[in-house]
């Protein structure tokens, strides 16, 4: 009997490698108190250490995702990439001094984003026809393993181990899966036969040549503003416009984020009863635009929680569904797939310096506010999109007869 939940192994393995990635990638940042008692560093060191990471990153990942379509499978991008990781955080867990630790970051963004990439695209190589629904999925899982990463940084910290075991414990289990993967079979691409440059060529030809491909990747990009930027000044809006204490902004931002589960699960349930995807974007970005100005009118802590979480059940489907698109305008290209939606890093970068710079001008219900482009951005790319879909159904009905006459 067919289960119509039923998976295999390797999936649910790349299902959990993405929880430990999302889990693990996390470290650096929330483990900074525990770094800074090894290697003392001041806020621009700081700072520089994590730009390097991300312009190292943006650099690679794109060239490395468009490079693994020439691969029958995924399979050994993905071990090289965690073999990388591993070593990156040894180095970085025997770092005493920040020239050493700025080679291992060096090392450690860029490999760390590879390996989500390349295991994300296997998974939408293994089954292509489903790629909304494995996207869905794994912003579930990817939820799960932000949710754990404090949890383990805070057992790491109660405990007195300090930032070497925590970086220990990352280097071992990337070294455990990248052999545990070692000896599986891993999805093939959809001819499963080794691609030359040029069909790599021909699928970068393809992207110049389909403009509405460039518009899911433009979509792609909205949900990176109501990500880690929105809870961040979220955060800053409950304590300064609210007056809320620390303890109680952390409980509302964690009850945004676990509305998230939420969210997933009721798009699963509405893709399976067949509801449009850009419907279920159309709706979604509505209540996310009306639950953002409620939350910066209100006074009323019920209210501030419930448009939180209305907020993040809304937003989180935003990500599987727009990039679901981009993958299945390019079949058998999912590495040049993946390096399309690359293209937001640099914003992802500067995004928080241009809401922090708006914020500290006009206010922070302003920078909150400027955020709501997100929503707005998607309910006018659906909007146009769906009226671009009414347009061509209509002309196809309207010349139907004409054709069928001559």
């Amino acid at each position: 009997m067919h289960l119509p939940f039923q998976i295999s192994r390797i999936r649910l393995l790349l299902f959990a490698t993405t929880l430990l990635i999302e889990m693990i990638s996390a470290f650096p940042t929330i483990g900074l108190p525990l770094l800074r008692d090894q290697v003392h560093m001041n806020y621009t060191q700081i700072g520089v250490l994590f730009s390097v990471g991300a312009l190292a990153s943006m650099v690679l990942e794109p060239l490395v995702n468009v490079l693994s379509d020439l691969t029958v499978s995924k399979k050994y991008w993905v071990i090289g990439a965690m073999i990388v990781l591993a070593g990156a955080f040894l180095l970085a867990g025997l770092a005493h001094s920040f020239i050493l630790l700025l080679v291992a970051f060096a090392f450690l963004y860029p490999a760390n984003d590879i390996a989500e990439g390349v295991v994300q695209t296997s998974l939408v190589d293994h089954n292509p026809s489903k790629s909304t629904h494995t996207l869905t999925r794994l912003a579930y899982f990817g939820n799960m393993g932000d949710f754990l990463a404090p949890v383990t940084v805070a057992i790491i910290a109660f405990l007195l181990l300090g930032w070497f075991t925590l970086c220990s414990l990352a280097a071992l289990v990337w070294f455990v899966v990248a052999g545990v993967m070692l000896f599986q079979p891993f999805p093939k691409t959809r001819d499963g036969q080794t691609k030359s440059a040029s069909r790599v060529i021909e699928g970068l030809r393809m992207v110049y040549h389909n403009p509405r491909l460039l518009c899911w990747v433009i979509m792609a990009i909205f949900p990176i503003m109501l990500d880690e930027v929105f809870r961040s000044f979220a955060g800053l809006y409950l304590q300064d416009m609210l007056h809320m204490s620390d303890d109680r902004v952390e409980v509302l931002l964690a009850f945004e984020t676990g509305a998230g589960f939420v969210g997933l699960i009721l798009t699963e349930v509405l893709l399976w009863l067949r509801v449009p995807k850009h419907w279920l974007l159309l709706w979604s970005a509505v209540i996310v635009f009306f639950s953002m100005g409620g939350l910066l009118v209100t006074r009323e802590n019920w209210v501030v929680i419930v448009m939180l979480c209305l907020i993040g059940a809304g937003s989180i489907a935003w990500f599987p569904l727009a990039k679901a698109q981009v993958y299945d305008r390019l079949p058998g290209y999912s590495g040049t797939g993946r390096a399309l939606l690359s293209l937001g890093a640099p914003f992802e970068v500067i995004l928080p310096s241009v809401v922090g710079f708006i914020a500290g001008a006009y206010g922070i219900v302003v920078g909150v506010g400027f955020l709501t482009l997100a929503p707005l951005g998607i309910i006018l790319m659906t909007v146009s999109g769906l009226a671009r879909e009414y347009r061509s159904q209509a002309i196809s009905v309207l010349s139907g007869p004409s054709n069928t006459v001559a």
